[in-house]
């Protein structure tokens, strides 16, 4: 029973051992499939995103994270 409660504490201070917490979410530069321009696009956009240069749509909203419809070349930072 000792080790069972044991168990139980470390699990529920697991997330105590994280000293620096890091967002899931980033900043995407995006490469438009039809014109090429590079967009920077959240990864969890609420809402559609289109190209700057050409007006299609290059990211759409889901649940969670947006679906990406370019090719991602990288992160903003």
């Amino acid at each position: 029973m000792v080790l069972e409660s044991e168990n139980l504490s470390w699990l529920q201070n697991e997330k105590e051992h994280i000293l620096i917490p890091e967002p899931n979410s980033k900043f995407l530069k995006i490469n438009c499939k039809e014109c090429e321009k590079e967009n920077i696009v959240y990864s969890h956009s609420s809402t559609s995103v289109t190209c700057k240069s050409c007006g299609n749509v290059i990211a759409e909203p889901t649940g969670s994270k947006a679906r990406i419809i370019g090719k991602i070349s990288g992160t903003a930072e």
